[in-house]
């Protein structure tokens, strides 16, 4: 008779961070501050944090590494929760990956969640009086290679481009002639005449300049 090999165990794609735990406790805490910083329409939402082992990369290559989902009413009923920020866990242990970038990404996500208003923009409550939350798209949605050839040419893009200039400037950065338009960045043709964004010799020479006085 043949022999029966032993059934694989179903892979759970989901872990729920815990936030009293050893893992979960510094990342609440990053997230709190973010809310309280950033988010006030957000301060009596209940957001939970979650692993997604799930994820691979698309066609194109490209890697999820957070999504903020909504609870549905469903959900609400199972649990006390009106977001679950999924994260790769992979992305979140790396060694090489920095505080600033894992805060970058839970503040990404964070913007996603949006508090739902009326008409009238007050804040919309169910009949149960929880306040209703929604999704919110990215400002952007372009391909690099567009902006690469064109440069900002529709409103959104503006506006991340004055976002870009504003933080660039915070940091004590003063963009050349050459690249004022978009600090730190300018353009070049490669060998098929395509104009390609590149950083500025200016910007450079100023981080080489932090990289010193920082040793």
């Amino acid at each position: 008779m043949p022999r029966r090999t032993a059934a694989k165990p179903k892979k759970v794609s989901y872990e729920l961070i815990q936030r009293d735990s050893t893992i979960g406790s510094p990342m609440y805490a990053l997230l709190d501050e973010l809310v309280e910083s950033f988010y006030e329409d957000l301060g009596s939402a209940n957001i939970a944090l979650a692993w997604c082992t799930s994820w691979k990369p698309d066609i194109d290559g490209r890697v999820t590494l957070g999504k903020c989902k909504k609870a549905s009413d469903l959900d609400r009923e199972l649990a006390d929760f009106d977001f679950i920020i999924l994260l790769a866990r992979w992305f979140w242990v790396a060694e090489t990956v920095t505080e600033p970038q894992r805060q970058a990404l839970l503040d990404h996500e964070l913007c996603h969640a949006a508090l739902k208003l009326d008409a009238k923009g007050e804040p919309v409550e169910d009949e149960r009086g929880r306040r209703v939350y929604r999704v919110r798209k990215h400002d952007i949605e372009e391909f690099t290679a567009i902006v690469e050839r064109h440069g900002c040419y529709k409103a959104d893009l503006e506006s991340f481009a004055a976002a870009l200039r504003r933080s660039v400037t915070a940091q004590g950065f003063e963009p050349c002639v050459q690249c004022a338009e978009t600090p730190g960045w300018t353009w070049r043709l490669d060998d098929r005449g395509t104009r390609r964004a590149v950083r500025c010799p200016c910007w450079r020479a100023w981080t080489g300049l932090r990289q010193e006085l920082s040793a």
